[in-house]
């Protein structure tokens, strides 16, 4: 790593050693694209995510991007995906680096309602309920599972595997996730929004935790039951 330079069309934006470290592990190597799709009833709360012109659309956004990727429409909605303020979805960036790099890539379905017009990778995933009914996601340890079969097939094949998602509401049930392990104890995920609803969320997350009967930290040793 010591010895490895940036290509200069590249640039860098932050940790310049942290760029190296990952670039040099890669570069010149065979790597892999991934996009899992799914849905939460989570995105439906008013406020909670910005990737869809409604809370209802949001539903639709991740078959859409996985859709986008693959044969550059959508055929599960009209147009693309965009914000309540008329911005694309960021998957028409992803859908031009894969075009330009060239990189082979695959779209996983980790729960899907609305289910993409493309070929994909099942795992067997259900829609996720509100985080608020306290338990929300089914087939937690299958879907673990054949994910951990899948990334081995990929290894067989690839070097490295680059790992995205599209899940409108993700941001919100992540930091429960986090919370319950005890692995953050405050809001500090992103947004699909530039103004990050942050008290709506950690609220959420509490109604979330207490309806589950467990509060932070509880399942630090218990990542899947957490999930």
């Amino acid at each position: 790593m010591a010895d490895f330079e940036i290509p200069e069309s590249l640039s860098v934006y932050g940790d310049e050693k942290l760029a190296k470290s990952i670039i040099s592990r890669i570069w010149g190597k065979r790597g892999v694209f991934t996009c899992t799709v799914a849905n939460t009833r989570t995105s439906t709360i008013p406020g909670v995510s910005d990737a869809g012109d409604t809370p209802e659309l949001t539903m639709f956004t991740p078959a859409a991007d996985a859709e986008i990727l693959v044969s550059g429409k959508t055929t599960c909605m009209k147009g693309i995906p965009i914000n309540p303020g008329g911005i694309p979805t960021p998957a028409t960036l992803t859908k031009a680096a894969l075009n330009l790099s060239g990189i082979p890539f695959y779209i996983v379905n980790g729960g899907c309602e609305i289910v993409p017009y493309v070929p994909y990778f099942d795992m067997g995933g259900k829609c996720g309920e509100k985080i608020t009914t306290g338990n929300s996601v089914k087939n937690v340890r299958e879907e673990y599972e054949k994910g951990m079969m899948l990334g081995e097939m990929l290894s067989r094949a690839y070097d490295f595997v680059v790992i995205s998602e599209s899940c409108a509401g993700g941001t919100t049930t992540a930091l429960a996730v986090l919370m319950a392990m005890g692995v953050i104890s405050e809001n500090l995920v992103s947004s699909s929004s530039p103004n990050n609803p942050k008290e709506l969320k950690s609220r959420l997350v509490a109604e979330a935790l207490e309806a589950a009967g467990i509060k932070p930290g509880d399942l630090a040793d218990d990542p899947l039951r957490a999930i």
